[in-house]
């Protein structure tokens, strides 16, 4: 077994530090039309290379954690009507594989109690649709408390509940509503994003 050395880790993880993990949902898009198509739309927060990964997974890889964050708060984006799923690279992310049976979705949530406007409370609640993995700035900074807006990892086997019910201290039950920036085609077969039950492969 090769055992890396943490310096070594730490130098290869600032490589990809301002890069952004996606994939598209239902369609494989050609990697030149991809860069065309998408240079057109993020040019203007500067320059940024795309890399292929396995199973059709490609890491767009940015100057600046401010362009990478415009890009992925300014979403979601799409390739000829196809979804592109992104989701911040982070160090030991585990591979991506296809099929594609867990995929990063932006959801509002409104009608939130005051007291849940912490990064604690809102995690708490977006856990009950997935893994939260990020917020965008003006819910972070509570710019706009009339909805929060946060990305969550959702699984295909899960529902994509229109309401969250939550329990105040005083004992009184508050629905929140929940929006969806984007409703993935989800195989109730297979358990995967990456096609429809009605086109499913396995469908006899």
């Amino acid at each position: 077994m090769a055992e890396m050395p943490e310096e070594i880790l730490v130098e290869g993880a600032k490589e990809w530090e301002h890069a952004l993990v996606g994939f598209f949902v239902g369609k494989k898009i050609p990697f030149r039309s991809l860069f065309a198509v998408l240079n057109k739309k993020w040019s203007s927060v500067g320059k940024f290379t795309i890399h292929t990964a396995e199973n059709v997974i490609f890491i767009f890889k940015y100057e600046s954690e401010a362009a990478r964050d415009w890009i992925l708060n300014n979403g979601p984006w799409d390739v000829w009507g196809v979804h592109l799923a992104l989701r911040l690279w982070e160090r030991d992310l585990p591979p991506i594989s296809s099929g594609f049976a867990k995929i990063p979705v932006w959801v509002k949530l409104m009608n939130i109690p005051m007291e849940y406007w912490t990064v604690q409370g809102l995690s708490k609640l977006a856990s009950i649709l997935g893994t939260p993995l990020h917020m965008d700035p003006a819910t972070e900074g509570k710019q706009l408390i009339s909805f929060a807006r946060i990305c969550v990892e959702m699984k295909a086997d899960k529902e994509f509940p229109a309401v969250i019910k939550t329990r105040r201290s005083n004992g009184e039950v508050v629905e929140v509503k929940v929006e969806y920036s984007w409703r993935p085609p989800v195989c109730d077969r297979c358990k995967v994003f990456d096609h429809s039950t009605r086109v499913c492969p396995l469908k006899p």
